[in-house]
């Protein structure tokens, strides 16, 4: 084979390896071929037909009425997209589309709809609405009958998708910016929800590159600084799996009265970025699996509750199992949990304030620390339990806490822009802080499955404390002063038929709750007919799920008591039962109508 003969095959292998990556890139775009086009403009809406001839024109109002591929595009001050009652099937392609509307959404997903709205490769996308689309505000419904409350909304029974390569922009003048439903319930000829289900509702990001900014919000029009408006809120299901997501706002950052996933197993996961918002991250459950995740909030960072369920409740959790997530708070907690925590891998970095009532973790039922690595930073911490290897630093005088801390006693022993580190006794580094502090800080916990129960550790070269493994009390009047718990007991030699007690020392711990979590997410496994099993299965219900562990928890501190084999737990008075699988309770069926935002 001669020289130009090699090189020619060496082009043509090039060109077809190019060509192969183009496919396999142009695959992972929605088909447009036979795609329904509108052009929008002041003016009205250009239409150039496709294959789908689901929809209608007035004005500049789209209303899609049936399944299909719609690209839209062009720029329009006062217009709008509907998506039609139970239509679904619909995939609407952003490409190039700045679209503002007045006294209502630009994008509108009615109740039962499923749609796929698509930011088309290299494209930016502009979705605006002003300050009319707020109805807590503009209350006439004959001025104003079209009020959505968001800038993309997404009603009742909804299942949406926000997905695509390019970008969207969404402008909040009036309320929300993006708005996910609830699940829709069959109404009685009063207009009252009734217990049949007609669809549940769920909310989907991935992929987008997704901004979503609150502009103005009012609850008076006299008082342009009353907060009132989320970024993205959804009343459901909301999974945030891929892409870039920055939000900023005056309320809440990203909301979900249910549960949020972050993230997912095996996946790099979103960026999420919370610039600015009041309350950084919530949901009634919050799980994050993979992604990068940062929150600046001047309130709760992160939070695990819902008001309109309860003010604490066991069903309220922060999940980690993977993923980085840092949280940066100016008051108030940086991780609240009105349930508990578990943070069983990735890294978790919350930095609370240096004075004041904020503490970097705040959970009602307590923080298990199993695989994830941990760095909390503030100045002092409310009474807490804690299960799994930690070791803390400093502390305030006077106040009971983890076992074996010491070094200082009420002194910063963080500054500010200083990069946090722990070495080990022989003076090796255990862990580099991935951000500079933002203030001081006199009170440190750190938590790493590398950490060894009774040793040393030292911050910043200077303070050093020792490992404990668990913890029943916390800082605070009162809190427990256990000394070095020293090592965890060995599971195994259950015989007393005490319900919680895994690890058979006759007694219900925190050890026995780590042990528990450990079996429900799959890091142990027990046969169902051990003794240990037996004990972890405190709600008789055959498994061994994180509700389980939480009551083990709760009996550990205090809060519950298990009972007896054959007799169901017994929580506190006003407290609800657990729901399967973490599900919680759907409000929907007294027979009332609940308001809808």
């Amino acid at each position: 084979m001669n020289g130009k003969t090699k090189k020619l095959l060496s082009i043509l292998l090039t060109c077809l390896l190019l060509f192969s990556l183009s496919a396999a890139a142009f695959a992972a775009e929605t088909d447009v071929s036979d795609a329904t086009r509108f052009v929008f403009s002041d003016d009205g809406i250009t239409v150039t037909e496709g294959s789908f001839s689901g929809y209608k024109v007035k004005g500049t109002v789209l209303s899609v009425t049936d399944a299909g591929t719609y690209v839209v595009s062009g720029s329009c001050a006062n217009g709008a997209i509907v998506v039609k009652k139970n239509v679904t099937g619909v995939t609407l392609v952003l490409d190039g589309l700045t679209l503002s509307a007045s006294a209502t959404a630009p994008v509108t997903c009615n109740k039962g709809s499923g749609v796929t709205i698509v930011a088309a490769a290299g494209s930016v996308n502009s979705l605006s609405d002003d300050k009319y689309n707020n109805d807590d505000v503009y209350t006439d419904e004959t001025l104003y009958p079209d009020i959505e409350n968001a800038v993309i909304k997404c009603k009742d029974g909804s299942n949406v998708t926000i997905s695509g390569t390019g970008t969207i922009n969404v402008n909040a003048y009036g309320k929300n910016g993006v708005k996910g439903g609830a699940d829709l319930y069959e109404e009685d000829a009063d207009g009252n929800y009734t217990d049949v289900l007609l669809s549940t509702a769920s909310l989907t990001i991935e992929e987008v590159t997704l901004n979503v900014t609150i502009k103005h919000n009012y609850k008076d029009p006299e008082d342009a600084t009353s907060y009132d408006g989320d970024a993205i809120k959804s009343e459901k299901a909301l999974d945030i799996l891929s892409g870039n997501i920055t939000v900023s706002a005056n309320d809440d950052g990203i909301k979900c009265d249910y549960t949020l996933n972050i993230g997912a197993a095996g996946t790099d996961g979103p960026t999420v970025n919370v610039t600015k918002a009041a309350e950084g991250i919530e949901g009634s459950v919050v799980n994050v699996y993979s992604g990068n995740i940062y929150v600046n909030a001047s309130e709760d960072g992160i939070n695990a509750a819902n008001g309109d369920i309860a003010d604490r409740s066991a069903d309220f959790s922060y999940n980690q199992y993977g993923g980085y997530v840092y949280v940066n708070v100016t008051g108030g907690d940086a991780l609240d949990s009105n349930g508990s925590a578990t943070l069983a891998g990735g890294t978790l970095e919350v930095y609370a304030p240096s004075q004041g009532d904020g503490d970097p973790i705040d959970t009602e039922y307590g923080c298990i620390f199993d695989g994830a690595t941990v760095l909390a930073v503030g100045h002092t911490m409310m009474q807490q339990s804690y299960a799994g290897a930690y070791v803390a630093f400093g502390g305030s005088a006077g106040r009971g806490g983890f076992g074996g801390f010491g070094g200082n006693t009420g002194g910063n022993i963080v500054t500010a822009g200083q990069t946090v580190t722990v070495t080990d006794a022989s003076g090796n580094t255990v862990y580099t802080a991935k951000s500079a502090a933002p203030r001081t800080a006199s009170y440190v916990v750190f938590a790493s499955p590398s950490l060894v129960s009774g040793s040393s550790y030292t911050l910043n070269g200077s303070t050093s404390a020792t490992a404990g493994s668990s913890s029943s009390g916390g800082f605070g009047p009162g809190g427990q002063q256990p000394g070095n718990p020293g090592e965890q007991p060995a599971p195994g030699g259950f015989e007393n038929g005490v319900p919680g007690d895994v690890n058979g020392d006759g007694k219900v711990t925190t050890a026995d709750a780590r042990l528990a979590l450990r079996q429900a997410i799959g890091l142990d496994v027990y046969a169902s007919d051990s003794a240990e099993f037996l004990a972890m299965d405190v709600d008789r219900s055959g498994s061994v799920t994180t509700s389980d562990a939480r009551m083990i928890l709760r009996a550990a501190i205090g809060l519950e008591e298990l009972g007896v084999p054959g007799d169901p737990p017994t929580p506190p008075d006003g407290e609800m039962p657990t729901p399967p699988d973490g599900e919680m309770p759907t409000p929907p069926g007294s027979g009332e109508r609940p308001a809808r935002p």
